[in-house]
Order: C-alpha cells, then sequence, then structure tokens
C-alpha cells in the first residue's frame, strides 16, 4: 500500500521544513504520496527516482523536484545522501500573485516527465546557506517577520530552479508568448483540481474565456497534445494510481472519477491502455 505523507504541523508551524537525508533512512522501493511540493539535491551518490510510470537517474550534484499527490519511489544499488525541502501549497500561497507564480513552476507537474537540472557552482554556496537558515527557523515558534523570511527564501531557490530549468532545457519564455504560457501552466493547474468531474474541454475553454480552439492551439504549441488528450492523461494517471495501490474495486474507482457506469470506466481505461482495469491490475501485481 501507498503510504501518504503530511507535514507535522506541530513540529514544523511555517507549513515548510528542510534537512538531510540519507539512503538509510529511505525504504528503497515503497511507495509515498505527499500533500507538499518538494525541491531536492542529490549531494553524494546517485540515485533512482520514480514517480507514476516515470524514472530519472539522479546524480551527485543534481536537482530535481515531486509535485504534490504524485506517487513517488527510490531505488539505489548505493548509498546517497539528499537535501530536501518541502513546503505545503498553504505556506506558500499568501495571494493571487504567489499562486501565479507556483503555477508556473511546471517542473514541480511530474505527470509527463521528471525534470532535473545541475547545480552550478555559484548556486551551491547559496543553496547551502538558505538550507541553513530554514532549517533553524522551520522548527522555532511562528513568527511572522521570520515567516515572511523563510518564504522569501523558498521563492528565491524557486526562481533559481525555474531559470536553470528552462536554461537547461532551453525552453525560453521568448520562444512562444509569454500569454500563452500563463494560459497553457492555468489550463494544467485547472485540469489537476476538475479532471474528476470536468472531462470536456469546453469547460476548461469557459473557466479560462478563451474559445476552444484557442486552447487547441495553445496546447499544441506549448505541450506538444491537444486538451482533450492531456485531460484523458490525467484521469488515466489516477486511474492507474488507484489501481495499483489502493483496494477499491473497479465499480468504487469508477465511481470515484465520476464515470456515471463502470461499463463507461471499462471502456475509457481499454481505450487509454489496451487492457481492462482488471486486467492492469493484476498485470501490476505480477
Amino acid at each position: 500500500m501507498i503510504e501518504a505523507l503530511h507535514l507535522d504541523k506541530q513540529k514544523y508551524p511555517y507549513g515548510c521544513c528542510t534537512h538531510y537525508v540519507d539512503s538509510s533512512e529511505i525504504e528503497q522501493g515503497k511507495s509515498y504520496r505527499a500533500d507538499y511540493y518538494q525541491v531536492f539535491w542529490v549531494k553524494s551518490g546517485r540515485m533512482v527516482l520514480h514517480i507514476d510510470e516515470a524514472s530519472l537517474d539522479i546524480a551527485e550534484g543534481e536537482c530535481s523536484f515531486i509535485g504534490p499527490n504524485h506517487v513517488y519511489s527510490t531505488e539505489s544499488d548505493s548509498s546517497f545522501e539528499l537535501m530536501l525541502l518541502r513546503f505545503t501549497e498553504t505556506f506558500y500561497c499568501r495571494h493571487e500573485i504567489d499562486i501565479r507564480f507556483l503555477e508556473s513552476c511546471t517542473f514541480f507537474d511530474n505527470t509527463s516527465q521528471i525534470l532535473k537540472f545541475r547545480l552550478h557552482a555559484s548556486l551551491v554556496a547559496v543553496l547551502n546557506q538558505y538550507h541553513q537558515s530554514l532549517a533553524y527557523i522551520c522548527t522555532q515558534p511562528f513568527d511572522e517577520l521570520m515567516y515572511h523570511f523563510a518564504h522569501n527564501t523558498v521563492e528565491r531557490v524557486l526562481l533559481f530552479s525555474l531559470k536553470e530549468v528552462i536554461d537547461s532545457t532551453s525552453r525560453t519564455l521568448a520562444t512562444h508568448k509569454k500569454a500563452d504560457h500563463e494560459l497553457a501552466n492555468h489550463f494544467r493547474q485547472l485540469v489537476k483540481e476538475h479532471s474528476k468531474k470536468q472531462k470536456q474541454v469546453q469547460y476548461y475553454a469557459d473557466e479560462m474565456r478563451i474559445s476552444v480552439k484557442r486552447l487547441n492551439d495553445i496546447c499544441n504549441t506549448i505541450f506538444g497534445q491537444p486538451p482533450k488528450k492531456i485531460i484523458t492523461e490525467r484521469l488515466l494517471l489516477e486511474a492507474k494510481r488507484l489501481l495499483q495501490h489502493s483496494n477499491m474495486n473497479i465499480k468504487e474507482i469508477a465511481f470515484d472519477l465520476m464515470f456515471q457506469e463502470p461499463t463507461n470506466f471499462i471502456r475509457f481505461f481499454v481505450n487509454g491502455t489496451g487492457m481492462t482495469p482488471k486486467e492492469y491490475r493484476e498485470q501490476f501485481r505480477i
């Protein structure tokens, strides 16, 4: 079974924490699902990170990300040490500007791929300094001034990360219109929040106050996929998670994903994967 992780508000009253973790503290191969954001830097050794059905080898000096509610596990044939930064959405999102900036950090959306980058030498010293400051602040009783200090420190880490990821993947905002990127990020966020209940592209276009054609153009240009496929992949991902990590039967999963009839869910799953939910569950367990 998958283990759900939450930040202990009594231990970390700010909703943020950072600490070093070595491989002996992580049960390798065990699946976790956290309700917070994670940035981690491999200080020594190397590891393989599995998020849902994607995997990535991460070596010493490289940084990567895990968004909330993604199922993940790690494995390695040698020892490793990580610096982990964890924070909740409540901690970061003080107002609309924070919400929009966090949405722009697309490296937390691990649905289609896991991103990593190698830390520049100048950034290593900065990250160490931030870690030391946050490690002390986040275990202290809540203080308004220190909260803003912690928030600004995390924001700097995300800004550095966003710049490094953009540079390393050569995906600059100049490639497409900035407004299109903002709309694309908004769409992905809406899909994460509403895909169980809302499966039609028209709903998302209406929410964003643009036409279906414009939404199709934006998604095809920036994501290389039409919006319908993005919605479908999100639903399939959630269905696979439930089949792999829950004891819910097929009918219960169908209703959880808001399908009116289990047969509709089975047909949807077969079209997306080429196998029935029962076959997928049996294959995964084998």
